[in-house]
């Protein structure tokens, strides 16, 4: 009998059983389904809150073993072990048996602490991601994700089920965002929408609102701006979204119908973005909107990119030089999309010695950041500088970005 026909037998669900052992639901039910491997220490769970002998598709010698301590572990396997680790001679895969049977138990009730926790764990991620990419905020924030979603599942206040629903909105936001910018689209749609879920059942009006836009730059990128903009249309049609992250969400909506083909319409969405943004209040605004929308050059950056999709080279020069003047060192590859698109349009100006400098400082600021939407960024002068019968420039880029 394996480990799920056993709970079955006993007309539990997988949720009252979760809680009947204290582990989180989505892990026992990856266990279940063969995507996560079984322990010996997992198998006794089960087994003493059945009542019953379960057997497993584990070896047998450690389905029955006890739970590894430092007492009635092989000791000599766990001594050995350490004394190769004290000098940096293990090898990955018996350090990785230790933590065999290690696992993070939920909570009981869920209060205003696991609330922070995930809080704190999204805004971790988000800075990682916009500092060097996504592709060590995708990796780290997984783990923290599933935690985050077995607390859906345990009892809690109203209050803080709402709280928690924006916590886990934002942090799958910014994992979905993460795998996104590494290139596992179809992965992050996936995510994104379960995002939005989340905060859709929260109160941030905000929130809900970024996590759409984030859904339409993806389906944009991936060739398809016009849904792109009806989503941003959805987004605009909630009176309750703030009017930073209105003239946000009507920036981007410009770039994606620049994207489209639709420029008068994307014109019209820069002139409500510039009038929204005229509203903006950064009183009681949580910590995520300081770090993007509210923060210093993001709107100028918003609309810089809208201006040069849409083909209005002075007026994106403009807010893309005043993007770079005011985007901190935490927005690095926020800077690094404004840089690489003023050097193309300094080269389309003949401004070719600027335009060398600027794309030179953009390879030098790529370093370390590991993102799929740069990397293309860097390939767009490239392909600028080709287009544009300065080969040697295009060579000499080519030829750095590769080295980065």
């Amino acid at each position: 009998m394996d480990l799920r026909n056993a709970r079955e037998a006993r007309q539990l669900t997988l949720g009252t059983f979760a809680r009947r052992i204290g582990r989180s639901k989505s892990y026992l039910s990856r266990v279940e389904r063969g995507l996560y491997p079984v322990n010996a220490a997992l198998v006794r769970d089960y087994g003493r809150a059945l009542g019953i002998s379960v057997a497993a598709t584990v070896d047998p010698v450690a389905a029955t073993a006890p739970v590894p301590n430092l007492d009635d572990m092989r000791r000599r396997d766990l001594l050995g072990a350490v004394a190769a680790a004290s000098v940096g001679a293990a090898s990955a895969q018996p350090l990785l048996q230790l933590l065999d049977g290690v696992t993070t138990r939920l909570p009981a009730s869920v209060g205003a602490a696991e609330a922070a926790a995930v809080e704190a764990a999204a805004d971790l991620y988000m800075r990682l991601d916009l500092a060097h990419g996504g592709s060590a905020a995708a990796a780290l924030a997984r783990g923290t994700l599933d935690w985050a979603v077995g607390l859906l599942g345990q009892p809690m206040a109203e209050a803080t089920r709402t709280r928690l629903s924006s916590g886990v909105g934002l942090l799958a936001d910014r994992f979905g965002w993460s795998l996104y910018d590494i290139g596992e689209t179809d992965a992050a749609a996936r995510v994104l929408t379960f995002a939005l879920d989340e905060a859709a059942r929260g109160a941030d009006r905000d929130l809900r609102a970024h996590v759409m836009l984030d859904l339409s730059t993806l389906l944009a990128d991936t060739g398809r701006p016009a849904d792109g903009v009806d989503v941003l249309r959805m987004a605009l049609g909630d009176e309750r979204v703030s009017p930073a992250e209105r003239a946000n969400l009507h920036a981007v909506c410009a770039r994606h119908c620049g994207s489209a083909g639709m420029r008068d319409a994307g014109l019209r969405h820069v002139a409500l973005s510039e009038e929204a943004a005229l509203g903006t209040d950064t009183a009681d605004k949580p910590d995520w909107a300081h770090r993007i929308t509210l923060s210093p050059g993001h709107h100028d950056s918003a609309l810089g990119l809208a201006l040069f999709e849409l083909g209005d080279d002075v007026r994106a020069r403009e807010r893309l030089s005043r993007a770079l003047a005011g985007l901190g060192s935490g927005r690095t590859r926020t800077g690094l999309r404004c840089r690489t698109r003023l050097a193309v349009l300094h080269l389309r100006a003949g401004e070719f010695d600027i335009a060398a400098e600027q794309a030179h400082r953009a390879i030098s600021d790529a370093v370390g950041v590991r993102s799929r939407r740069v990397a293309a960024d860097l390939r767009l002068m490239v392909t600028e500088a080709d287009r544009l019968g300065r080969g040697m420039l295009a060579a000499d880029l080519t030829a750095l970005a590769e080295a980065a």
